[in-house]
């Protein structure tokens, strides 16, 4: 691996891992589609996998920082106080408890052979079909979200209108738009802020992260969707996603540090330190945007960006046989 090379897929784990479009399919399909031939299966790649993701949640933990002081405070005050839930804050902890256990289990039990499996060149394709199906989720799982909020604006509540400007009223009852609705949405009663989740459903997002296992689908995106489906706004369900993911993501990594420490892998010692500084930086700028971008917005550009880049990796491997 050339040190540009290094650099780029940093910048790309940087960002993938963050957006909802698969950071794992990104390095799967990237180096195929650009015929790169590095050995993704190989000890040195393993290593520099895991300081990309070590970067990735550290970039996560400064941004959330001010949530993580306070999630650890309440944490620690819940046993300190002999009692579980005392505040939100306290609620939310061990909701991120929950949520996280059983992705970790399953991780511990499957994730090597997915690995082995997915990571086969001869397997491109599958992991292709599966970024498309990741797309069409996110597509049709905020199309269920927007039937959702068309419920949630028929109910009684003040008349709204979608017309800018204040214009004359028709003497029609006139409900929001998609858009207008997706910007209020936070303040809207029948959206849940992360803390009113029951302890069932946050354990059910979290393990929402397991299908993540599979190249190709979204640990983000999928995370985010289990948090709109089980009634937060597109922010909330971000913010309760990421937070996830932070613990995850670092202690996952921190399991394969000696993978780092191998005499093998001082090889590529200088260009592993440039590509995780590269992935922590991008990976800090990703958080930052999508925080903002899901105040107003929704999954769907990312749905319909990975259905056409699996669809165009399939039609490229069925033109390379």
């Amino acid at each position: 691996m050339a040190f540009w090379q290094a650099l780029l897929i940093g910048a790309l784990q940087g960002f993938s891992e963050l957006f909802p479009v698969s950071s794992l399919a990104h390095t799967i399909l990237i180096p195929y589609l650009l015929n790169w031939g590095i050995d993704q299966q190989g000890s040195n790649f393993l290593a520099f996998v895991v300081a990309l993701h070590l970067a990735t949640a550290i970039a996560l933990a400064i941004y959330f920082w001010k949530d993580w002081r306070d999630v650890i405070m309440a944490f620690v005050g819940s046993f300190k106080g002999r009692q579980l839930v005392y505040d939100r804050n306290s609620k939310f902890a061990w909701l991120l408890v929950a949520g996280t256990i059983v992705v970790g289990m399953i991780g511990l039990l499957f994730e090597k052979q997915l690995r082995k499996f997915f990571e086969d060149p001869g397997f491109v394709w599958v992991v292709a079909a599966f970024l498309a199906l990741n797309g069409v989720l996110m597509i049709y799982g905020e199309y269920y979200r927007r039937r959702v909020e068309n419920r949630v604006s028929q109910s009684p509540q003040p008349a709204m209108s979608g017309q800018r400007g204040g214009g004359r009223s028709s003497g029609v009852h006139s409900y929001p738009s998609f858009q207008s609705f997706q910007m209020a949405e936070k303040n809207q009663p029948g959206f849940k802020n992360a803390e009113e989740l029951s302890f069932i459903e946050g354990g059910v997002v979290g393990a929402a992260q397991t299908l993540a296992l599979i190249p190709g689908i979204s640990r983000s995106g999928v995370t985010i969707l289990g948090g709109l489906l089980a009634g937060l706004s597109h922010e909330e369900a971000a913010r309760f996603a990421f937070m996830l993911a932070t613990p995850v993501i670092g202690l996952a990594a921190l399991l394969k540090v000696p993978e780092l420490l191998k005499p093998e892998a001082r090889d590529i010692l200088g260009m592993t330190i440039a590509a995780a500084v590269l992935a922590g930086i991008t990976a800090y700028l990703s958080v930052r945007f999508l925080m903002r971008y899901f105040e107003t917005k929704s999954l769907r550009p990312f749905g319909f960006y990975c259905i056409y880049l699996g669809l165009i990796v399939l039609i490229i491997v069925q033109l390379r046989k």
